[in-house]
Formats: C-alpha cells, structure tokens, sequence
C-alpha cells in the first residue's frame, strides 16, 4: 500500500514539473523542510506570481506525509524586494506505518526570503489545516525550507 501512494506522489511530482515546463518563468526549486515530519520540497512557479509546492516527509515517529499546494506570492509592503509572502491552498495525505492514512486540506501561509546574488530561498510556513478522513478535525502544520532554483 505504501508503494502506492509513494508512486502516486512521484507521479504528482512528475505532472507538475512537465506541466511547468511550459510556463513563462520556467524556474523550478528544490529543497529540503525541517520539522516534524522533515523532508523534500519542490516548488514550479507558474507565473511571477504563483507557483505549486509539494512536499514529501518523513516522520521520526514512522509515517509519511505528502502536501500539494498552490500558492499566491507578493511583496512585503516596504520591505527589500529581496523579501516575499505567500499564502494558497491545497491538499495532504499522511500514511502512518501499520495504521489507515489521513487526508485533509491545508491553507499555508509563509514568509519566504531570497538571497541575494545565490539561487537559494529561505522560507517558513504555518498552514492551518482540516483534516478530512478517517475523522473531522483541524491541525496546525509548518516548518522551515530552504529551497535552491534550477534557471
């Protein structure tokens, strides 16, 4: 069961990077998320403006958390361009070992900074969430990334 879903992730990973690959700004991220759980993140803007995110995790407690969100990005009012905010939507699916999964929505909220002069973004982000199934109820998910851009 665990080899489906993982393969289905792949496969979500894959559909978003082709899909991107025909976008205007044609950049993609890769990075890494510290937390709980920690793990890989990609990232395909879409525009200047949007970009999809998905992530896939590992806990140090045995389960396997993968996240797909679309997300908005603006400038922080008076701030150095060099500092972003974003905010979106999306969907998570954990798969604890010897247990049923959970799946529910997200909605992240993050502050992401870009270096200057390097390809490397640092971000962090608090995403309310709603879990869905096997029971209703609302969680609170977040971490901190680093992301390098492949131009």
């Amino acid at each position: 069961m665990l080899r489906k879903w993982l393969c289905a992730a792949l496969g979500l990973f894959l559909v978003g990077h082709l899909y991107a690959a025909d976008t205007d700004r044609k950049e993609f991220g890769a990075g890494i998320v510290l937390g709980e759980p920690s793990g890989l993140n990609g990232q395909w803007y879409w525009s200047n403006r949007s970009a999809v995110d998905v992530t896939i995790a590992w806990s140090w407690h045995d389960w396997f958390f993968t996240a797909a969100d679309y997300q908005v990005y603006d400038y922080v009012l008076d701030a150095p361009r060099e500092w972003r905010w974003y905010y979106g939507g999306g969907a998570y699916l954990t798969l604890p070992k010897n247990e049923d999964g959970t799946i529910g929505l997200r909605l992240p909220l993050g502050l992401k900074y870009h270096w200057p002069h390097s390809a490397i973004d640092t971000w962090v982000e608090v995403a309310p969430a709603l879990q869905l199934a096997p029971d209703t109820q609302a969680e609170l998910q977040g971490g901190l990334g680093f992301t390098f851009w492949l131009r």
